[in-house]
């Protein structure tokens, strides 16, 4: 069976006549008479009652009539949904994002993006930036937010931002809203991520472009217990702004910057695979990213 003989069968059944069903659907009789045959040798039963010029289902036609019915409807739903998704109106939108972005830049996103998007189902999965490319790769992800960038070939870019990085200390630290040079940094115990974190890979360029080796007294690679630390006295650490912009404002962590050189950045960027169909709903929400 085909839908075209579906169609036909349904219309014969309705209009009571092949002549009529033809002309509803803009068929020729013998094309809508070969429908309805079909059918019959493939079912092996008669669908329909020959009566004069008119046509009356058989017990069999009855029940083909219930099931074509149930068939065609299904198929006009999961056209209606699949235009939905192709839209980008529903459907699972899977992200990626390392721990920084997911505390402090997704969530805004999220909200505004669901609020204009109601029916699209978002999933987030976190790691550092070589595990989400990793799981863009495996297919698990379809858009990942990344700082540390890729030059895989499969792999496309977008930036989306820089965010400076700052360092901080204490409130009460002689350097407090101070300015150093870079080279100072050395005398200061810090509080960094472990190596392996990308912003820990970002930090240990900065340090060999300043030609400064850092004095890291301790490790740890959550965000908080690193602002935590630093508020309690135990040693300084470099940051991004946005992880450490509300302790700013609220007193409780101090700023110094830098003189001599421009402040250090890091770059944020949307990563998807290049050599494949991105669907509608992350390519709209990367549009929502980049606007």
């Amino acid at each position: 069976m085909d839908i075209s003989q579906l169609r036909s069968f349904l219309q014969v059944a309705d209009a009571g006549t092949i002549t009529r069903a033809a002309e509803q659907l803009y068929l020729t009789q013998p094309a809508v008479t070969q429908h309805i045959h079909a059918l019959e040798r493939e079912l092996g039963a008669p669908l329909f009652d020959r009566l004069g010029r008119g046509m009356r289902l058989t017990a069999a036609g009855c029940i083909l009539q219930v099931y074509a019915r149930k068939s065609l409807a299904a198929l006009e739903e999961c056209r209606l949904e699949m235009g939905e998704w192709l839209a980008g109106e529903t459907g699972p939108l899977t992200i990626g994002a390392g721990v920084t972005t997911s505390i402090f830049f997704l969530p805004k996103w999220l909200r505004l993006f669901k609020e204009s998007h109601p029916g699209v189902e978002l999933i987030v999965r976190t790691g550092r930036s070589r595990e989400i490319v990793a799981l863009l790769l495996e297919g698990e992800i379809d858009l990942g937010l990344i700082t540390s960038p890729t030059d895989h070939p499969s792999i496309a870019l977008c930036s989306l931002f820089a965010e400076e990085i700052v360092l901080v200390v204490p409130p009460d630290h002689p350097l407090a809203g101070a300015a150093i040079a870079p080279m100072r940094l050395g005398s200061l115990p810090l509080i960094l991520f472990p190596h392996g974190a990308g912003f820990r890979d970002y930090l240990d360029r900065f340090f060999a472009a300043s030609q400064c080796p850092p004095n890291v007294k301790m490790e740890t690679d959550s965000v908080e217990a690193i602002k935590s630390f630093v508020g309690a006295g135990l040693g300084a650490s470099l940051l991004p702004f946005s992880a450490v912009q509300q302790e700013i404002a609220d007193g409780t962590l101090a700023r110094v910057t830098f003189t001599g050189i421009a402040p250090p950045q890091r770059e944020t960027y949307a990563a998807y695979r290049g050599d494949r169909y991105l669907c509608a709903t992350a390519k709209q929400f990367l549009e929502l990213l980049t606007s």
